[in-house]
Protein backbone atom coordinates (compact mmCIF):
# COMPACT_ATOMS: atom_id res chain seq x y z
CA UNK A 1 0.00 0.00 0.00
CA UNK A 2 1.34 3.74 -1.02
CA UNK A 3 0.35 6.21 1.36
CA UNK A 4 0.78 9.72 0.46
CA UNK A 5 -0.11 12.42 3.05
CA UNK A 6 -0.72 16.27 2.26
CA UNK A 7 0.81 18.63 4.03
CA UNK A 8 -1.28 19.78 7.32
CA UNK A 9 -3.46 23.50 6.51
CA UNK A 10 -4.71 25.36 9.22
CA UNK A 11 -8.51 26.35 8.06
CA UNK A 12 -9.93 30.05 9.58
CA UNK A 13 -13.19 27.82 10.38
CA UNK A 14 -14.27 25.17 13.26
CA UNK A 15 -13.70 21.59 12.71
CA UNK A 16 -17.79 21.39 12.55
CA UNK A 17 -18.10 23.80 9.76
CA UNK A 18 -14.95 22.22 7.71
CA UNK A 19 -16.53 18.60 8.14
CA UNK A 20 -19.85 19.40 7.15
CA UNK A 21 -18.76 20.88 3.80
CA UNK A 22 -16.78 17.95 3.05
CA UNK A 23 -19.10 15.28 3.45
CA UNK A 24 -21.75 16.34 1.26
CA UNK A 25 -19.74 15.76 -2.27
CA UNK A 26 -22.09 18.30 -3.89
CA UNK A 27 -19.44 20.81 -2.53
CA UNK A 28 -16.39 18.59 -3.36
CA UNK A 29 -16.01 19.31 -7.12
CA UNK A 30 -15.19 23.18 -5.73
CA UNK A 31 -11.47 21.18 -4.31
CA UNK A 32 -10.76 19.53 -7.35
CA UNK A 33 -8.15 20.90 -9.92
CA UNK A 34 -8.89 22.30 -13.17
CA UNK A 35 -8.04 19.01 -15.15
CA UNK A 36 -11.49 17.05 -13.43
CA UNK A 37 -14.72 17.42 -15.95
CA UNK A 38 -18.06 15.89 -16.28
CA UNK A 39 -18.56 15.97 -12.94
CA UNK A 40 -21.65 14.49 -11.31
CA UNK A 41 -22.93 13.59 -7.80
CA UNK A 42 -26.00 12.23 -5.78
CA UNK A 43 -24.55 14.44 -2.27
CA UNK A 44 -22.97 10.93 -1.08
CA UNK A 45 -20.91 9.47 -4.42
CA UNK A 46 -19.59 11.15 -7.19
CA UNK A 47 -17.91 10.40 -10.89
CA UNK A 48 -15.77 12.44 -13.20
CA UNK A 49 -12.52 12.45 -15.48
CA UNK A 50 -9.21 13.61 -14.61
CA UNK A 51 -7.02 13.92 -17.68
CA UNK A 52 -4.41 11.83 -18.51
CA UNK A 53 -6.07 9.70 -15.82
CA UNK A 54 -9.33 8.55 -17.01
CA UNK A 55 -12.98 8.63 -15.22
CA UNK A 56 -13.29 7.80 -11.11
CA UNK A 57 -15.60 7.29 -9.15
CA UNK A 58 -16.10 7.22 -5.46
CA UNK A 59 -18.08 7.67 -2.12
CA UNK A 60 -18.29 8.17 1.23
CA UNK A 61 -17.71 5.01 3.55
CA UNK A 62 -18.10 6.16 6.76
CA UNK A 63 -17.67 9.31 8.86
CA UNK A 64 -16.83 10.42 12.37
CA UNK A 65 -17.91 13.54 12.98
CA UNK A 66 -16.46 16.11 13.29
CA UNK A 67 -13.11 14.63 13.05
CA UNK A 68 -12.62 11.96 9.85
CA UNK A 69 -14.13 11.16 6.30
CA UNK A 70 -13.06 7.57 4.55
CA UNK A 71 -14.04 7.66 0.96
CA UNK A 72 -13.47 4.69 -0.75
CA UNK A 73 -13.26 4.06 -4.49
CA UNK A 74 -16.48 3.13 -6.04
CA UNK A 75 -17.27 1.61 -9.75
CA UNK A 76 -14.49 0.81 -11.85
CA UNK A 77 -11.36 3.22 -11.27
CA UNK A 78 -7.42 2.57 -12.19
CA UNK A 79 -6.54 1.87 -9.07
CA UNK A 80 -8.19 1.06 -5.47
CA UNK A 81 -7.78 4.04 -3.28
CA UNK A 82 -8.92 5.48 0.03
CA UNK A 83 -9.38 9.17 0.91
CA UNK A 84 -9.09 10.58 4.93
CA UNK A 85 -10.19 13.30 5.53
CA UNK A 86 -8.56 14.57 8.78
CA UNK A 87 -9.81 17.29 10.73
CA UNK A 88 -8.03 18.59 13.69
CA UNK A 89 -9.51 21.37 16.49
CA UNK A 90 -6.76 23.98 16.67
CA UNK A 91 -8.66 26.32 18.87
CA UNK A 92 -12.15 27.06 18.88
CA UNK A 93 -12.33 29.05 15.07
CA UNK A 94 -9.92 26.88 13.72
CA UNK A 95 -9.51 23.54 12.10
CA UNK A 96 -6.19 22.01 10.99
CA UNK A 97 -6.88 19.52 8.17
CA UNK A 98 -4.71 16.74 6.71
CA UNK A 99 -5.70 14.43 3.90
CA UNK A 100 -4.12 10.84 3.59
CA UNK A 101 -4.44 8.84 -0.14
CA UNK A 102 -3.86 5.54 0.03
CA UNK A 103 -3.50 3.02 -2.79
CA UNK A 104 -2.30 -0.38 -4.25
CA UNK A 105 0.13 0.69 -7.10
CA UNK A 106 3.07 -1.44 -9.29
CA UNK A 107 6.25 -0.03 -8.65
CA UNK A 108 5.47 1.02 -12.66
CA UNK A 109 2.73 3.19 -11.90
CA UNK A 110 4.03 4.56 -8.00
CA UNK A 111 6.88 5.70 -10.19
CA UNK A 112 5.08 7.62 -12.44
CA UNK A 113 1.76 8.74 -10.69
CA UNK A 114 3.52 9.72 -7.12
CA UNK A 115 4.35 13.20 -7.86
CA UNK A 116 0.62 13.86 -9.58
CA UNK A 117 -0.98 12.06 -6.55
CA UNK A 118 1.03 14.26 -4.01
CA UNK A 119 0.30 17.54 -5.98
CA UNK A 120 -3.61 16.40 -5.92
CA UNK A 121 -4.00 15.76 -2.23
CA UNK A 122 -2.33 19.56 -1.19
CA UNK A 123 -4.18 20.88 -4.07
CA UNK A 124 -7.60 19.60 -1.88
CA UNK A 125 -5.94 20.69 1.39
CA UNK A 126 -5.02 23.87 -0.17
CA UNK A 127 -8.75 24.31 -1.88
CA UNK A 128 -9.92 23.67 1.55
CA UNK A 129 -8.24 26.58 3.17
CA UNK A 130 -8.99 28.68 0.17
CA UNK A 131 -12.76 27.95 0.26
CA UNK A 132 -13.35 29.21 4.30
CA UNK A 133 -10.44 32.00 4.03
CA UNK A 134 -12.70 33.80 1.94
CA UNK A 135 -15.60 33.49 4.13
Amino acid sequence: MTKFTSKKVIVNAPCEKVYDFIADFNNFNKLLPKEVSNWKTDGNSCTFKVDNIGNLSMKIASKTPPNQINIVSDGSNPIDYTLDCHFYSYDKDKCEVEIIFEAELTSFVEMIASDPLQNFIDILANKIKEIFDKN
